[in-house]
């Protein structure tokens, strides 16, 4: 038999700040800190690949329902960035840590302090800022036009020494 993985996808900068977490952060219930170790051991985007605009990551905006039959949509985010009652979730709270990696369309279940198991889904990830940035850029052979070097081009060309003033000797900008 084989044990199937965890839904998700972690990039390297959200399982950089879930290690973080599991080194720096008191857990908040044993609870808590065996979700964050299985968010640790989902699989990882490779480094450099792009982010998929449906994988939720810190600063991405999701729709999400729960168990309890909440629907929402926060943006999830780092500890020191939540203030309460915003439209953030921190990846410090159950749902929060929950949702992050996963994509569109899956869910994840995990217990509660209380004895009871929970699960979330991601309904939609409404706005994927890594996603978006990588949309907008254009391909460096397109954003640039080429140039061409060439040796002694200038040759020939005398160059006059200017001030702020114009060419020439003058007072310069010691005067202004």
């Amino acid at each position: 038999m084989t044990m199937r993985r965890d839904p998700g996808m972690l990039t390297a900068r959200d399982s950089y700040v879930l290690e973080k977490l599991l080194n720096g952060w008191p857990p908040l219930t044993e609870e808590w800190l065996a979700l964050l170790r299985r968010k640790l051991s989902t699989a990882r985007l490779p480094l450099g690949a792009p982010i998929p605009a449906g994988l939720a990551t810190v600063d991405a905006r999701v729709a999400f329902r729960c168990a309890s039959g909440l629907t929402d949509s926060r943006t999830l985010c780092l500890p020191g960035t939540y203030a309460p009652g915003s439209a953030f979730l921190p990846v410090t709270t159950f749902y929060g840590l929950a949702l992050l990696g996963l994509r569109e369309g899956e869910s994840l279940r995990f217990d509660r302090p209380e004895g009871r198991s929970d699960w979330i889904v991601l309904e939609k990830v409404l706005f994927q800022p890594a996603a978006a940035k990588a949309a907008t850029e254009e391909p460096a052979s397109e954003a640039r036009p080429t140039f061409r070097l060439v040796a002694g081009g200038l040759d020939g060309r005398a160059f006059v020494a200017a001030n702020e003033n114009g060419p020439g000797p003058g007072p310069g900008p010691s005067v202004a």
